[in-house]
């Protein structure tokens, strides 16, 4: 059986290929009445655009690559999430990379969405590694629009749309200060890396702010994952345990709970333990988790909304946008004994 095409809809529609293409394309002004003959006429032939010959027409395929970094931590699931409802509103299609943090693994994606004529990129910038980004450049110097989500590089001009990591780390460090804590440990990735850095500047503030001290070894860089928490924590036995232990993630945080439950160290009883993100999880578990709620859904909203804006105008200022996170304060941690709270 032959394949459908444009002509054959604007045909059985009775109107003009034109027109037929105005209305797929949701470009330029077509009757209602119209609209309803061409889209009655792709149903009743079951016809599928060919984004690549819509592509030799328009420049266009109407489709975003979003890379992230970890497929494991819900986190990021959220934001798949998010982002493809947001783009399937926008009749745009996603195309998925998963880096796992590689550098060369996110350079193999920008390459592969090149190859497949993507209209843009939506990326979350590797935790591990400040990057060499020429593979970024790349897209600059094919006109192709990206936009970083969740954190940045510091040496790549583009747009933003993140939390203020900054300010969620500040609110959750001074909850526990006023409420006892002194001896905080805060457990991060890199901190050559912003989504690192800019939480442990919260974190540092928020000490400097209340007047209390803290030392180097204040700061414990791990793996931003469930077995970095738990490896991070293990070094700290009964005894020696510090007053609270943050982390800037709650999948490493659960990695906390699990090493500490392991020994029997009671939370909040013995130290108090918080996390970063809010996920769906982290209210239920046995052990409800004190933690920063990060605005997923607006986050991804706006970020699809700059991407494609600056796709319709590449001229676009590449602004930062800082939403901001929220405390969310449950039963792992609470007022210190003995501090008069």
């Amino acid at each position: 059986m032959p394949s459908i095409t444009i002509k054959d809809v604007a045909r059985d529609a009775g109107v003009s290929v034109g027109t037929a293409s105005m209305v797929l394309n949701k470009k330029g002004k077509v009757k209602d009445s119209t609209r309803e003959k061409v889209m009655a006429a792709v149903s009743k032939l079951n016809f599928h655009p060919n984004k690549y010959a819509r592509f030799l027409v328009n420049r266009q395929t109407k489709t975003i690559g979003l890379i992230i970094t970890d497929i494991a931590n819900p986190f990021f699931g959220t934001i798949i999430d998010y982002v493809q409802e947001e783009l399937a509103l926008n009749d745009y299609d996603l195309m998925l990379g998963i880096t796992k943090g590689n550098i060369e693994k996110e350079q193999q994606f920008i390459n592969k969405f090149l190859e497949m004529q993507v209209d843009g990129v939506l990326l979350v910038p590797s935790h591990k590694q400040a990057p060499n980004t020429p593979h970024l450049e790349n897209l600059k110097s094919r006109n192709i629009p990206f936009c970083f989500i969740t954190a940045y590089y510091t040496n790549v001009n583009a747009p933003c749309v993140m939390t203020d990591l900054s300010e969620g780390s500040y609110m959750l460090a001074k909850h526990l200060l006023n409420t006892g804590h002194r001896k905080i440990i805060y457990i991060v990735a890199n901190r050559n890396i912003p989504v690192s850095n800019l939480r442990v500047e919260g974190f540092l503030r928020a000490y400097k702010e209340s007047g209390f001290s803290y030392t180097s070894d204040s700061i414990v860089i791990s793996e931003p994952s469930f077995g970095g928490g738990y490896d991070a924590a293990a070094k700290y036995k009964k005894g020696n345990l510090p007053d609270a232990i943050m982390t800037m993630n709650d999948i490493m945080a659960m990695g906390v709970l699990q090493y500490l439950k392991k020994e029997k160290i009671k939370v909040p009883g013995d130290v108090s333990v918080a996390g970063y993100d809010d996920l769906i999880y982290s209210s239920i578990l046995e052990t409800p988790l004190t933690t920063v709620m990060q605005p997923m859904e607006p986050m991804c909203r706006k970020a699809v909304e700059l991407l494609l804006k600056k796709i319709e105008s590449p001229d676009q200022v590449n602004e930062r946008i800082l939403l901001q996170p929220e405390l969310i304060i449950r039963g792992s941690t609470a007022v210190r004994k003995g501090s008069g709270k």
